[in-house]
């Protein structure tokens, strides 16, 4: 009886997420000034994909009906005669009781319901792509110190040189050759591939080789990144940023997560590393590549769920407090925490109930849903 009671919380909290997820996509549809359907003369026409289409508030003559969203605001549109922090139970001055602000307004009149839903989309655009990036640079690097370790990489002489001055040009075209968005990745990729095609001619073979302590040197570098806290480096980074940006936060906030997923995966390598059907492995000569692929990445997929969800919901909040301390999103993105933000500086209970609402429910469906994946 109880599994069944927690199977069932399981199943609601699976919808509750799916229901937001499918709520952000559908922004267009829920809060929009531009009708979704409309049934003319000239035929049915959806004035919500018409990107020069200025607003369908009123039924056009040559139409019949419409289908306009719940809410008839973008979060952009203002409001003049609803400015100035006004109350959900307070609106005036509409053309109908379908145009009303149901959430209330902010201090230049734009819809509270509309921003919760645009913000919404922000919130899963930040958290998803961040922790991609994130998994993308800890996950790989974690499996190779776990697995490695300190004895079995061997690099010769012209090898090691060959690495360090890859690392020294990719440093220093980083912070002195900057050449628009696409040099960088540009560079990178072609360097590796000529760093690659160097690294593998087969007379450095027969030099002397030596164990290259991987795990002791990127442990080291992971234990520097926590040695500093995570809020002061991301006010450092984005204070050098002349004009921030979704892409921009999001990019920063993977950057500072990899070390911490980097450490987990590591710990957990390590124990796979040590369990029979690994040994197995090795003893039938094996190469690394094909035990990393069928046995160690496997192994980590339950972590790696785990560890994805928690940096969503972390994403999610980092970018609340950014906002709510006037930092990190421009000032025409609409976010959670900049609402929050905005009630410190007026009495309009209505922009901080709803947008810490959404705020708090959200973490605490995701919170109980990586629980409940934990321990089934």
């Amino acid at each position: 009886m109880i599994e069944q009671v927690g199977y069932t919380k399981y199943k609601l909290i699976k919808i509750m997420l799916v229901l937001f997820v499918f709520g952000v996509i559908l922004v267009p549809f829920l809060a929009n000034d531009k009708a979704i359907l409309c049934f003319c003369k000239e035929g049915i026409t959806m004035p919500v994909f018409q990107k020069h289409v200025v607003s369908t508030q009123n039924t056009s003559p040559t139409c019949s009906y419409c289908i306009f969203p719940p809410v008839r605001y973008t979060a952009y549109q203002i409001d003049l005669k609803n400015s100035g922090y006004t109350g959900p139970f307070d609106i005036q001055n509409i053309p109908s009781v379908f145009h009303r602000h149901w959430l209330g307004t902010d201090k230049i009149g734009r819809d509270v319901a509309a921003g919760l839903l645009y913000g919404a989309r922000n919130s899963l655009l930040i958290g998803l792509l961040s922790m991609i990036l994130g998994l993308l640079l800890g996950v790989p690097t974690g499996m190779i110190l776990g697995y490695f370790q300190d004895n079995t990489i061997r690099w010769n002489v012209v090898q090691i040189v060959l690495f360090l001055l890859y690392l020294f040009l990719s440093i220093f075209y980083a912070i002195y050759l900057p050449s628009g968005e696409w040099g960088f990745p540009l560079f990178i990729i072609m360097y590796t591939i000529i760093f690659i095609f160097l690294f593998r001619i087969s007379g450095l073979q027969k030099l002397k080789k030596y164990n290259i302590p991987i795990d002791l040197l990127g442990y080291r570098i992971l234990e520097w990144r926590k040695s500093i806290p995570a809020l002061f480096l991301l006010l450092a980074l984005l204070s050098l940023i002349s004009k921030p940006s979704v892409m921009s936060v999001l990019i920063i906030i993977g950057l500072l997560a990899w070390a911490d997923i980097a450490r987990m995966i590591r710990a957990e390598t390590l124990t796979i590393k040590t369990r029979p059907y690994v040994l197995s492995g090795i003893s039938m000569g094996m190469n690394h590549n094909q035990i990393l692929k069928k046995y160690v990445l496997p192994g980590l997929s339950d972590t790696i769920l785990v560890i994805a969800i928690y940096m969503f919901a972390g994403a999610i909040l980092t970018e609340s407090t950014l906002s709510y301390l006037g930092l990190g999103l421009p000032a025409d993105e609409v976010s959670w925490g900049k609402m929050l933000s905005e009630s410190r500086q007026a009495r309009a209970w209505w922009m901080a109930v709803f947008p810490g609402l959404c705020l708090v429910g959200l973490l605490y469906y995701l919170h109980r849903f990586t629980n409940q994946k934990m321990f089934t």
